[in-house]
């Protein structure tokens, strides 16, 4: 009925739906947005490997690694990151953005970051290709395991540190490269060197890189992020009891008392020994709101023993 009311000899065709309109803007814009957000990575995708070559121009191969190199890059021009094998060498190829400032200073510091990041990529991808499939999937975040393996390397002594035989980095069109070149058979003695690694000396190490994750999540309030982290570090037995007082707090925010004070309680029984004054009084905060308060109590009659202990 409306839309004949407004047709007329001038205008025989019905006026547009403003619903429809309004549709019809609003998938335009949408598509203009997706297509900014997109184009830059779609052009990088097709344009990286002559940047690739320029960086390897600057870096002491032969060309035939060039080519291999380059030809991986080809081949998944999409990614920022590459490991490839060839003539007994393992290559780690590893690329991360510069972010801009129009700061000279601080945009130095920005490309020596971006440049740091990069290099350090490459030689987690190495120790990762050199773990045993078994020692790895026993973790779920693969940075933190691999960030586990440099840090433990760096204790095992100059002689027995993992040695590339080269390593470059370079900042270009916005973006750091950073490349690492190691003998194959280096690579498999620091396998065969992970492998014999205890293993609850992985799982310290490994849960030493991974509470800092957790621990951003939770400074941030996102609490459902942070409880998967933690669980984890739980379920490896880390023995530090301010990761677990985090999670409880987690369970707190998130509506979950029961099991606040569930954790709460048990940190402080199995890690009490460990536990300063400060973080007893913590755990019986939150046992008291959880609504524990006679266990809240017992907790804060230990804390008060502990800090005099501590004067």
């Amino acid at each position: 009925m409306g839309f004949n009311k407004r047709m007329s000899v001038k205008n025989p065709k019905p006026l547009r739906n403003p619903l429809v309109q309004r549709f019809f803007f609003a998938l335009v814009f949408f598509l203009l947005f997706f297509s900014i957000l997109v184009f830059p990575w779609v052009a990088w995708g097709a344009d990286n490997a002559g940047i690739v070559r320029e960086f390897l121009g600057q870096v002491p191969l032969s060309d035939k690694e060039r080519s291999d190199i380059l030809q991986a890059v080809r081949t998944a021009s999409s990614r920022t990151e590459w490991l490839l094998s060839g003539e007994g060498q393992v290559y780690s190829l590893a690329l991360r953005p510069v972010l801009r400032d129009k700061r000279p200073d601080v945009q130095v510091k920005l490309e020596e970051m971006a440049r740091h990041q990069a290099g350090l990529r490459a030689r987690y991808l190495l120790y990762l290709r050199a773990a045993p499939e078994k020692r790895r999937s026993r973790y779920a975040d693969e940075d933190s395991v691999a960030e586990a393996l440099v840090g433990w390397d760096k204790g095992a002594g100059k002689e027995k540190r993992l040695k590339p035989d080269l390593s470059a980095a370079m900042v270009r069109g916005g973006w750091a490269f950073a490349l690492v070149r190691v003998r194959g058979e280096v690579l498999e003695e620091l396998g065969a060197r992970i492998a014999s690694l205890p293993g609850n000396d992985l799982d310290t190490a490994y849960c030493s890189a991974l509470y800092p994750k957790a621990k951003a999540f939770f400074d941030q309030k996102e609490y459902q992020r942070a409880l998967p982290v933690y669980r984890e570090l739980h379920a490896l037995r880390w023995a530090r009891p301010v990761a677990y007082l985090d999670a409880a707090e987690c369970f707190l925010r998130t509506g979950d008392k029961r099991g606040a004070a569930c954790l709460a309680e048990e940190t402080a029984v199995e890690l009490g020994e460990s536990m300063n004054s400060a973080l007893l009084e913590r755990a019986g905060d939150l046992l008291l709101e959880s609504g524990e308060e006679d266990k809240a109590a017992r907790l804060y009659r230990l804390a008060s023993e502990k800090l005099r202990q501590e004067r």
